[in-house]
């Protein structure tokens, strides 16, 4: 089960006093950083933010591939618009549970030593590697991911059927791929291409949304090649970043493109969520999403997956780090989720300020429901409660509250204070804390 801060439940709690629309959070604009999805729209009172296209493409499989197109992009030249990759709703799991052999030789290359020089060793400048041996090397570990959508019409009672493409690396010779969360998400069936034009039917082994990760499973006929995972932790400012993929679909399959890394720790946030993430001047467009970042020694440095869309910014594509995707990897190919990470077991919105004066409400995170069995709902919370106190310390929004219970373990108790929505007292509720797991 998840916590959900979803503000399109204001209007599914009719005895709890509506907002108008117009005066939601969200009322100070910001960048908006998105995933690379489907469909757009104009931020509110964001003038400089620009609609983007669509992303999903319909039509019919293709299958032949033309070679990598190295396409050398300095600092300097102004980067494609564009977003890539899909996105969709909901996502499916599959099981975890393959072969010891299998698990094995991913779990080596995801544990290997691959480190980038730190910036007190001597890196020799000879060990780095051309353009072109870094597409040689790292080309062929690189995928296509194709995205079939079952859409529903419910007022035909019809449906139809549309596809989205991606990229994806390959992590195992035996055919373990990991690629982003919203490329294969709501997918009712995955096929992987590989750089020859193979192409391959794909298990969901596991995915997560909080990071935008999943693990893909294909059984190839021949042995792969597979990518060359290094340390992100060690990259700096101004080294050379290559980004894989296939921007702009399938038709540019295996497009190398050339930049720096920009910044490293960036955090943006996503769905709510902040990401730290790597941030590189090379462009990253529609398709690339779930593509390799590599540096100059043909390591993977990061999964490609976030672009800012507006117009009115160049040059900044983002990429989730490798160190930091390693363990997510992990716990989906072992478990199909990922382990350890406590829930409440609500959805809620936060009570601004503009909110509580108008209703008579503390600040703090307003609970929209509760989900059954969660340690939220034994505790006794309501639809309407407002948490305004977790562990002793303030909660004004559900940001306080997430990281705060993300200093817990499953099993833990968290200590909060609650005003009561039916009687307009306070009270303390101890909340024992569950693991989080995919519904």
């Amino acid at each position: 089960m998840n916590d959900f801060y979803n503000e399109n439940n204001l209007n599914t709690t009719p005895e709890i006093p509506e907002i108008p629309a117009s005066q939601t959070v969200d009322e100070v604009c910001e960048p908006s950083h998105i995933w690379n999805t489907d469909d757009f729209q104009r931020e509110k009172n964001c003038t400089e933010l620009s609609t983007i296209r669509r992303a999903f493409k319909g039509g019919s499989k293709k299958t032949g591939f033309k070679k990598y197109i190295a396409i050398a992009v300095i600092a300097s030249i102004v980067n494609m618009a564009a977003l890539g990759g899909l996105f969709a709703v909901g996502y499916s799991v599959g099981s975890g549970r393959l072969g010891a052999g299998s698990k094995s030789n991913v779990m080596a290359n995801l544990n290997a030593i691959t480190s980038t020089p730190s910036a007190q060793q001597t890196v020799n400048l000879g060990d780095e590697l051309s353009t072109v041996e870094i597409s040689k090397k790292v080309g062929p570990a690189v995928v296509g991911i194709t995205s079939t959508i079952n859409n529903v019409i419910s007022f035909f009672n019809t449906s139809t059927t549309s596809e989205g493409t991606g990229s994806g690396i390959i992590i195992s010779s035996d055919g373990y791929v990991v690629t982003n969360n919203h490329v294969i998400d709501g997918a009712s069936a995955v096929r992987v291409t590989l750089n020859t034009g193979e192409e391959y039917e794909a298990k969901v082994i596991g995915a997560d949304d909080r990071t935008d990760l999943a693990v893909l499973k294909i059984s190839p006929k021949e042995t792969l090649t597979v990518a060359e995972l290094g340390d992100s932790s060690q990259i700096q400012v101004g080294e050379r970043a290559i980004a894989i993929g296939n921007p702009l679909g399938m038709e540019f399959f295996g497009s190398v493109t050339q930049g720096i890394i920009s910044a490293v720790n960036r955090s943006i946030t996503v769905d709510n969520r902040t990401m730290s993430v790597i941030q590189t001047d090379a462009a990253i467009n529609e398709g690339n999403s779930g593509g390799a970042l590599v540096n100059a020694y043909g390591q993977i440095i990061g999964i490609n997956s976030v672009k800012i869309a507006s117009s009115s910014v160049e040059g900044m594509g983002f990429a989730i780090p490798i160190s930091e995707a390693k363990p997510i990897i992990e716990d989906l190919i072992n478990h199909g989720y990922v382990k350890g990470r406590p829930v409440l077991g609500i959805s809620a919105r936060d009570v601004t300020r503009d909110m509580a004066s108008r209703q008579g409400w503390p600040i703090g995170v307003q609970v929209m429901s509760t989900q059954v069995g969660s340690g939220a709902e034994i505790a006794g919370l309501d639809q309407g409660d407002i948490i305004t106190k977790a562990d002793g310390k303030k909660v004004e929004n559900f940001d306080d509250l997430t990281e705060i219970k993300d200093s817990h373990k499953p099993g833990e108790v968290m200590q909060l204070e609650v005003y009561k929505y039916q009687t307009g007292l306070t009270q303390k509720v101890s909340v024992k804390l569950t693991e989080e797991r995919p519904e």
